[in-house]
This record gives C-alpha cells, sequence and structure tokens, in this order.
C-alpha cells in the first residue's frame, strides 16, 4: 500500500516528512536498518547481520508499494530518512488476512520528537482503512519509552516470552506480546 505523504512539525520545530519509502530509497533503507541496529539493543538484529543487496531491497519495496496487504512508512528530516515503520501480514491464509505485525525504528539522535507517535498514528489509520482488525508486535520488556508509546495508542500487553533474544554476551531479554483491537 502507498502512503498519501504528511508534513508535521516535531517538537523541537523541524519539519518532517511521512511518506512510503521508494525502490530509490533502498540504500537509505538499509543504511538506517545498520544505524538503528547499532543504537539499541532493542532490535531484532545486530547491524552485521543485515546483508540484503540494494537491488533486493529495491524489489522488496516495489513489491511493498503494490501489496494491498503491506505498508511501511518513512520518516524524512532535511531529506535524510530518521525513521521506518511497518505493517505485514501474519500470514496470507483466509483465517488470518484481519491481523497484522508491526515494527518501527528511529535514529537515536530522533528520540522524544514524537516521530514514534507520528508514524503509529499513521499506521494505525492505515491498518483501519486496509481492513485489519489486530495488529500485534513484541517489545523487549526493558523497552519502557516503546511500551510507553505503544499503550499510549492503546495496544496492550497479553503474554510474555522469556529470553527471546539472546545476545552475543550470552545474556537474554525477555519480550512483551502486545496487539491493538481496531
Amino acid at each position: 500500500m502507498r502512503y498519501k505523504p504528511k508534513d508535521h512539525t516535531l517538537k523541537n520545530g523541524v519539519l518532517c516528512h511521512l511518506r512510503s519509502p521508494l525502490p530509490a530509497d533502498a540504500a537509505a533503507i538499509l543504511h538506517l536498518m545498520k544505524a538503528t541496529s547499532d543504537e539499541t539493543d532493542f532490535l531484532a538484529r545486530y547491524s552485521d547481520e543485515i546483508t540484503m543487496p540494494t537491488l533486493r531491497e529495491e524489489k522488496f519495496l516495489e513489491s511493498t508499494l503494490s501489496s494491498p496487504a503491506d505498508l511501511m512508512i518513512c520518516a524524512v528530516v532535511d531529506g535524510t530518512i530518521i525513521a521506518n515503520a511497518g505493517l505485514s501480514p501474519i500470514a496470507q491464509r483466509e483465517r488470518y488476512r484481519h491481523r497484522a505485525t508491526f515494527g518501527i525504528s528511529i535514529r537515536k539522535e530522533y528520540w522524544g520528537l514524537g516521530i514514534g507517535s507520528l508514524l503509529l498514528s499513521a499506521i494505525i489509520t492505515c491498518a483501519g482503512e486496509m481492513g485489519l482488525e489486530m495488529i500485534e508486535l513484541e517489545v523487549v520488556c526493558e523497552n519502557k519509552r516503546a511500551i510507553a508509546l505503544y499503550e499510549k495508542h492503546g495496544f496492550r500487553i497479553y503474554g510474555t516470552r522469556p529470553h527471546s533474544f539472546k545476545y552475543r554476551d550470552g545474556s537474554y531479554a525477555d519480550e512483551h506480546l502486545m496487539l491493538l483491537d481496531l
């Protein structure tokens, strides 16, 4: 699904443009994924695990734009993609089509400016337009900022998965399972 672009003013007065990432943004999206993975331990992968070739990311972004069941929205500040959020179907089978999973990443220097709330609001609105009934996500239990954002937008915790992440140093992190009924 293609998101209709919108401009917003952030808490610091800077203009933020929300739009669908295009195939031409593939390198910037891959750079964002690597950068955000280096900035926090709350994302599902290490930056060195992001090995997708740019051409493959271009094709993925193109398929997302033309899919009625997938959505990506990026946040652009001063011409640079600084955040990305997306919805993906749980499965294409009829019994699952009412559900989608959500993910988001924001460059650390832009935390606390309202970008997460802007992206999540846009995703929720589009999810309703797409006919979805439920958005699901997983969040590391220690990620209090993200949990507060999700709860602010109506998500609730329905379970906890112990030892969901195993870090390279041998330590673990639990994850909350959260959902939003639309």
